[in-house]
């Protein structure tokens, strides 16, 4: 029971229904199966503040991708975190050297790479997604580039790695979508014109629309077991005992103070833990 609550509310585990976020769900699925599915590549921005669910979202869509047949071990993945990149830089300057080398490490291709040494950004990033290739098109890997803090890589010099993504997403090559997670929601006005041109324009926005009813669903969906845990009777009652916790006034009252102060559910979620 706790390594499975633990995991859901430490690490933004894909848990039971998405509230009140079907839509952008349903489209960035239908967008990610096009990648996966027929080699097409695109490009996106999931926009909304802070604990509206985006990491969520992702998550949700990247676990039931997975399950899917046809999907299953064709897709690479590379999760960049702005922040964290930031950091690796020695807080100096914000370079795509550091960049590039987490894709090199994430896509297994130190090997390949090996003392090379190239001119530009570009080429570097060329020559590892050539590495990739397979044949034409058709039989390329599909690469699923997501860039977590998204408004941090904007800083980076010339936008360089957002320049070269977009324009990859653009060409007919290896197919390659680029998904973009900010806070942001002037993102756009920051990027470069060469850099806003090759963007497809795609925007899932996430607003935490969901009311207090809704809210309650969620906590109970939080803390629940799934189905399939091993000790069934165990599972129904500790459901049931969650049921009567949230019939509770005093934890009712609890959760409607948390709800009006904010909806983020991290919130929730540290309250839980």
């Amino acid at each position: 029971v706790q390594k499975i609550l633990r995991e859901r509310f430490c690490r933004h585990c894909a848990a039971g229904k998405l509230f009140g976020m079907e839509q952008q769900y349903r489209h960035l699925l239908e967008l990610l199966k096009r990648t996966t599915v027929h080699g097409e590549s695109n490009s996106a921005l999931v926009i909304g503040p802070r604990g509206s669910g985006k990491t969520a979202l992702l998550n949700h869509v990247l676990k039931d991708l997975r399950e899917m047949e046809q999907v299953r071990e064709n897709l690479l993945e590379v999760h960049l975190n702005g922040k964290i990149l930031f950091f690796l830089s020695g807080l100096l300057q914000t370079n795509d050297k550091v960049a590039l080398k987490e894709i090199t490490r994430q896509l297994q291709l130190e090997n390949v790479v090996g003392d090379k040494v190239f001119g530009s950004f570009a080429e570097n990033l060329a020559f590892l997604l050539e590495a990739l290739r397979k044949g034409d098109r058709t039989s390329s890997c599909p690469i699923l580039f997501v860039l977590d803090e998204f408004d941090l890589f904007v800083h980076h010099k010339n936008q360089t790695l957002l320049y070269n993504l977009f324009d990859i997403s653009q060409s007919a090559q290896t197919p390659v979508t680029v998904i973009g997670l900010t806070c942001r929601q002037d993102i756009l006005e920051l990027l470069e014109k060469r850099v806003k041109s090759r963007f497809s324009h795609r925007q899932i926005y996430l607003m935490n629309s969901f009311d207090f009813k809704q809210y309650m669903k969620i906590f109970k969906k939080q803390l629940s077991l799934p189905a399939e845990f091993p000790d069934e009777s165990f599972a129904q009652k500790w459901n049931n005992n969650v049921q009567h916790l949230s019939e509770d006034r005093t934890v009712q009252g609890v959760l409607q103070s948390l709800f009006q102060h904010t909806k983020e559910l991290r919130s929730l979620h540290s309250l839980l833990v």
